[in-house]
């Protein structure tokens, strides 16, 4: 696609300069010789109205050659000009021997070499600093993505990913890509090693955190279905970029599905769901809700044990004004464990202020790691530039008082200001 479309557009260009080229230098028509014609039809009858007002004396003899004088000059001129505008020469000029204007043929080369030589050249700085390895890798990703491949061209992808990867190991989305061909494909240890390389080539931001999801998935799969340290440590290490990462939380809900705790699973859904609310995904995963409830109701279970929950009002400054979209994490932090992973986090967006959320245990990035785990909390909200969670300069970032939790509902009141910047 990429090459039709530069080929098209490369011959619209040559267009706009070979098209007024070749209406400026194309053989004279008949045009000249009608026109030369016409103004001597007019010549005759103008010349024949002064002979007959000399002869009714409405002229004397000496206005009437005056103006004959002066209808002559003006066909001169009128003639003159018209040989002037189709290029042509004097009659017994180099035109008449056959000899041609050297400074004309080479008006008439130059814009032609130019046309040739301009598109050529520009293929091959392409090629040599431009960008064309990685349109030919979208292709591949494009591919890559398509959910009806066969396993022969999911081979043939992965065999010209692996190339590329070879050519360009600083490349992640290469690694991404071929890791998605052999999980494809049931090849989950290559799967493994491309998501690693993919997301240890990757910033930080949304893409490294799905990439570590889909990592963590991997793992759990080799790992007997088992939701082990090495999967938590994935889990918990995407979720603290993103802490809504899809394929995380179905890792979680998948496992305390597994283990009959329907109370953890339906959290995990529930911020599935709030990622993509309107996704035929959601639509699955609250009527999964619904079974899971009336499961519970069934058994006479009137719903999960209280804990601490804490309503966090956040807000922009008056007057400050930020990009549509750009992402809101809120999180509740151990306040005696400095560095460590949030105990509840939840993402918006800046379109959504001011807002009121709710921190509680059903926002734990891990099961074990949360509220109730903690004595003193602070909390912080943060506008990030690049999507991630993880702060980086340039982020705006606000932070409240340390505070205890007594089990109860707590209150905290944030607002983001232009003196939040992140140094």
């Amino acid at each position: 696609m990429f090459w039709i479309i530069s080929i098209v557009l490369l011959v619209l260009a040559a267009l706009f300069v070979l098209f007024p080229l070749w209406k400026h230098y194309r053989p004279e028509s008949g045009s000249g010789q009608i026109r030369t014609e016409t103004n001597l039809g007019i010549f005759e009858e103008r010349q024949n109205e002064l002979q007959l007002e000399l002869d009714n004396g409405s002229l004397d003899q000496s206005q009437y050659e005056a103006l004959l004088l002066e209808l002559k000059k003006s066909l001169l001129f009128d003639t003159a000009n018209l040989d002037s505008g189709t290029g042509k020469k004097p009659a017994g000029k180099s035109s008449a021997t056959g000899n041609s204007n050297p400074n004309e043929t080479l008006s008439k080369f130059i814009p032609v070499l130019l046309v040739v030589l301009i598109p050529l050249v520009a293929y091959l700085m392409y090629d040599r600093w431009g960008y064309l390895d990685d349109v030919r890798l979208m292709e591949l990703y494009e591919q890559s993505l398509a959910s009806d491949k066969s396993e022969d061209e999911a081979l043939h992808l992965a065999s010209q990913l692996i190339a590329a990867t070879e050519k360009d190991d600083t490349n992640p989305w290469a690694f991404y890509f071929l890791g998605r061909n052999f999980t494809d494909l049931g090849i989950f240890e290559g799967a493994e090693r491309a998501f690693r390389d993919a997301a240890d080539r990757m910033p930080e931001g949304p893409d490294k955190a799905a990439t570590l999801g889909l990592l963590a998935q991997i793992k759990y799969v080799q790992a007997g279905y088992e939701l082990n340290d090495e999967v938590l440590a994935l889990v918990e290490q995407a979720r603290s970029i993103n802490p809504s990462e899809n394929a995380s939380l179905q890792l979680l809900s998948i496992d305390a599905e597994a283990q009959g705790d329907l109370h953890a699973a339906i959290r995990y859904w529930r911020l599935m769901i709030q990622a993509n609310p309107n996704s035929a995904q959601a639509q699955q995963l609250r009527e999964r809700i619904a079974s899971a409830q009336q499961q519970l109701a069934d058994a006479g279970d009137a719903g999960a044990a209280a804990g601490p929950r804490i309503e966090v009002s956040v807000a922009l400054e008056p007057g400050l004004e930020m990009p549509s979209g750009m992402r809101v994490f809120v999180a509740a932090r151990n306040a005696d464990q400095e560095g460590a992973p949030p105990l509840a986090a939840i993402s918006l967006v800046v379109d959504d202020l001011p807002a009121t959320v709710t921190l509680d245990d059903d926002l734990a990035l891990t099961p074990a790691f949360n509220l109730s785990s903690a004595d003193r909390i602070y909390v912080t909200a943060t506008v990030s530039r690049t999507g991630s969670a993880t702060v980086q300069p340039g982020d705006y970032r606000t932070v409240s008082e340390s505070f205890d939790l007594d089990g109860e509902t707590d209150s905290v009141n944030l607002e983001i200001s232009l003196s939040d910047v992140v140094r």
